[in-house]
């Protein structure tokens, strides 16, 4: 047995409820089953007498209501399509309706009953609508008679119409032929706006006449009133604006045919607006339409007199048979109602059943299944079923919330996955696109200026090689803090890759706005950082693009930023450039430099040339110096201001080496077969100094003893220790050990300081060739010269003088005690496989 908790307890499930509803149904069919059993069972059938001439009556008095409602309908189309109107149906339905009350009124003449008088009464009053349809007819086939006031409209409204926009055009036509371009448009905007004001009062004229003549239209007294109001008011404008136009023609001092063209336009429409008036009047009128009138003041009332005597003569009817069926009337009346009751209870058990299954299963379900499509098509907010009370809806409500959480709760770590960069969490190139599309779009509707900076970290990969990836990692993330200390909170840092990043500044006023930011930005980034215990320094190059100076495309407005970052690293890192047009100019030319300098490599157009370096008094040879030259197939040999800084931007310079290096060593083996031990001086450049594996590489060749470190001399600029002190200090330090001879190029071109002399193991000091030129006929040149020796041998470092070309050179270079000498004096450079100089060059040094 269930008790009364363990029937609670079951409701709250469908199972539960669908049971109780099913027994309730059970026991309410069986009740009314019995109930009307018994009523068929206690009640006698009588029978029916007498009721054949009632029964034909009551046919024949439903065929004579059915061809009235013929007649009626055909009137109907009469009034609604005048155009196609059947006289021979609509004769057809009159003879019809005729003949048949002729019948009616035989067989009621047939009945008990004296309904005679009524019958010839129906005979008289059909003969009168016979007579009111032929008038109907003839007047809606005449238009006049139909509608008077179509007369007026035609006769009187519609040439002043024609005659208002004849004026009007001709207006324009004048004011295009005989104004000036600069006082054309204020002419022609007020005769188009005349234009438009008239066809505006013509139109509401036609949707009044139009509103009129709708038949069953729930509005027909106010709408014409309110299309009234707005003619009025058009003709209030289209006056003001005629004399507006007058005005304007009296100002510009125009002609005659202008002015004769408004009068005529202002007349016009004072002849128009009388015509309206009177249609007006009409309209107003009862008899403004006389189909309606006759068939609403004549014919209406016909037809429902005819149908008052029908239903008269269909209630008789329905008396007398009631009185010849009451127990049978009565009896069927009961089973009626007890069969009725049982099926209003089925129905009401349907109703309540469906509405139970709607309320507490389907409509769940279904606002489960809606919730379900908006999650899937990306909704934002999608609706959570209501709790419907049932044990199994909630079931699929909780797992829809916990599903719907789960994908929200992914689809928000997906989306900041996407648009954001997983080592700084900043915004990566996606994000950042979007809001600088976002930006620019509000720039160019008001006069905001944008601005946009492109950093690039200077010698990011030699942190990177050197100390790893995870210092790497560590270096970006300290970087890119700072880089968010710097900028307000509407701004936006972005990191677009590896060690380029973007900042989107808006807000601003003019390029000079960026300045302050870019050297904060310098300043900032310059500051020294600690990875893995060790303290790094480092640089950004930055580029400055402006919208809407140098463009409004997102994309371009990058590259444009890229480009002048690029300009900065030209310049020496560590600085910020604008970006100006030239500059593309500049990058495209490099780019095709790039491309021929890769094809070169690929080639093998790269070679040394080997030149001699000689003791300045005994003509010894010290080494030969491998200078790097371009066999290009069309110029000739090129000197490395051609080619040198591609090889460096583009770390082809890396590439290219180990075959130099190859081609060094065969060099110097050459050299040994035919007895002569000779040293090769190879220049690096500050690519290849601060490239770690390419240190790493040639050290170890060093070490294999590939090379003998004894017969090597590195040449590094002064620049180089300007922009590397600390990688090049290490290397060659390195290189020192193994005993490599390290030689200092160039000496007094670069920014090299003094204490560079004493900071670096330098045995080795060239001076450029800029200073030998004019040592004989410039005593500044000779001084600089003479110093330079002097402290070169106050530091213990032997002295190269670079372009020696003749003997005064020569013989001024012994007197300064210069320790070596190279020139084209003593040898030109020249490929290995060409054939060695005379030996003239030893006459200079014979004593």
């Amino acid at each position: 047995m269930w008790s009364v908790k363990d029937l609670r307890f079951d409701l709250d499930s469908y199972r539960g409820r669908y049971t109780l509803f099913s027994v309730l149904v059970g026991m309410a069919l069986v009740t009314f089953a019995y109930l009307g059993w018994n009523l068929v069972n206690s009640t006698s059938q009588k029978q029916i007498d007498n009721i054949t001439a009632r029964t034909v009556a009551a046919g024949v008095l439903v065929d004579a209501q059915m061809q009235l409602n013929r007649l009626e309908n055909g009137l109907h189309r009469i009034l609604n399509e005048p155009l196609k109107i059947n006289l021979a149906q609509t004769e057809k339905s009159l003879h019809n309706l005729d003949q048949v009350l002729l019948d009616l009124v035989d067989s009621l003449q047939a009945l008990p009953s004296d309904e005679g008088a009524l019958a010839e009464g129906l005979l008289e009053e059909n003969h009168v609508l016979e007579r009111e349809v032929r008038n109907l007819i003839d007047v809606r086939r005449d238009v006049e008679s139909w509608f008077p006031a179509m007369n007026l409209m035609l006769e009187e409204m519609y040439p002043h119409n024609k005659g208002i926009l004849s004026e009007l055009q001709l207006l324009r036509q004048e004011v295009d032929l005989g104004f000036p371009l600069d006082q054309q448009v204020d002419a022609i905007n007020e005769i188009a706006t005349l234009q438009r004001l008239w066809m505006g009062i013509t139109g509401e004229l036609r949707l009044m006449v139009a509103n009129q003549f709708g038949l069953f239209a729930s509005n027909q007294d106010i709408e014409p009133q309110g299309r009234n109001d707005t003619i009025n008011d058009f003709g209030e404008r289209f006056i003001v604006h005629v004399e507006n136009l007058e005005s304007y023609f009296d100002r510009n001092e125009q002609g005659f045919i202008l002015y004769q063209s408004l009068l005529d336009i202002k007349s016009h429409y004072k002849s128009w607006m009388m015509n309206y008036q009177q249609v007006l009047q009409f309209m107003d009128k009862p008899t403004w339409r006389m189909d309606l009138h006759i068939v609403r003041e004549t014919i209406t009332p016909l037809l429902d007199r005819i149908r008052q005597r029908f239903s008269h003569i269909d209630l008789t009817l329905d008396t007398q048979s009631a009185d010849g069926i009451t127990q049978l009337t009565t009896t069927a009346k009961q089973l009626s109602l007890s069969i009725l009751g049982m099926a209003m209870l089925g129905l009401l058990m349907l109703f309540l059943a469906f509405q139970f299954i709607k309320r507490n299963l389907l409509l769940p379900i279904g606002q489960t299944v809606a919730a379900l499509k908006q999650e899937a098509s990306g909704g934002l907010e999608s609706n959570v079923p209501p709790n419907s009370g049932l044990r199994e809806i909630q079931d699929l409500v909780d797992a829809f919330s916990d599903m719907r959480n789960q994908v929200h709760n992914r689809q928000r770590h997906l989306d900041h996955v996407a648009h954001h960069d997983a080592l700084t969490q900043l915004p990566n190139r996606v994000l950042f696109h979007d809001r600088l599309e976002h930006a620019l779009a509000i720039a160019l509707r008001g006069d905001g200026l944008i601005g946009l900076m492109f950093l690039d970290l200077d010698r990011f990969k030699q942190v990177n090689d050197s100390l790893g990836h995870l210092a790497g990692d560590e270096l970006l993330k300290q970087i890119a803090e700072r880089l968010i200390s710097l900028v307000r909170s509407s701004d936006t840092v972005a990191r677009l890759s590896g060690d380029e990043f973007a900042i989107l500044i808006e807000g601003i006023s003019s390029r000079e706005d960026m300045v302050p930011l870019a050297e904060k930005i310098l300043h900032a980034v310059a500051q020294p950082v600690v990875v893995a215990g060790q303290e790094l320094r480092i640089s950004t190059s930055i580029g400055i693009a402006m919208a809407p100076f140098d463009d409004v495309s997102a994309d371009y407005l990058i590259r444009d930023a890229d480009t002048a970052m690029y300009e900065a690293k030209r310049h020496g890192r560590a600085a910020y450039r604008f970006f100006y047009d030239e500059m593309t100019q500049r990058v495209t030319k490099g780019l095709k430099q790039e491309h021929k300098v890769r094809q070169a490599v690929e080639a093998g157009q790269f070679r040394y040339h080997f030149q001699p370096i000689l003791e300045s008094v005994s003509g010894r040879l010290l080494c030969y110096e491998a200078l790097l030259r371009w066999h290009h197939p069309q110029r000739g040999i090129l000197t490395p201001e051609h080619f040198l800084s591609v090889l460096d931007d583009t770390g082809l310079i890396t590439t290219l080496f180990e075959p130099l290096l190859e081609e060094a060593i065969l060099f110097q083996a050459e050299q040994d077969e035919v007895g002569d031990k000779v040293t090769i001086s190879i220049n690096l450049s500050a690519r290849l100094l601060n490239d770690p594996v390419f240190c790493r590489n040639l050290l170890e060749n060093l070490v294999a003893g590939k090379i003998a470190p004894r017969s090597l001399i590195l040449e590094i600029t002064e620049d180089t220790l300007t922009q590397e002190l600390a990688e090049a200090d290490q290397f060659l330090q390195q290189a020192k050990l193994l005993g490599v001879r390290i030689a200092l190029d160039d000496f007094g071109t670069g920014q090299a300081s003094l204490s560079h002399l004493r900071q670096f193991p330098f045995d080795l000091l060239k001076i450029d060739r800029e200073f030998i030129h004019g040592v004989v006929a410039d005593s500044n040149d000779a001084s600089l010269v003479r110093a330079m020796i002097q402290l070169a041998h106050a530091f213990n470092i032997a002295v190269i003088a670079e372009g020696v070309e003749n003997e005064s050179q020569l013989s001024f270079l012994q007197q300064q005690d210069c320790d070596y000498i190279q020139g084209y004096l003593l040898g030109t450079p020249r490929h290995r496989l060409q054939p060695p100089e005379s030996l003239q060059a030893a006459l200079l040094f014979e004593t």
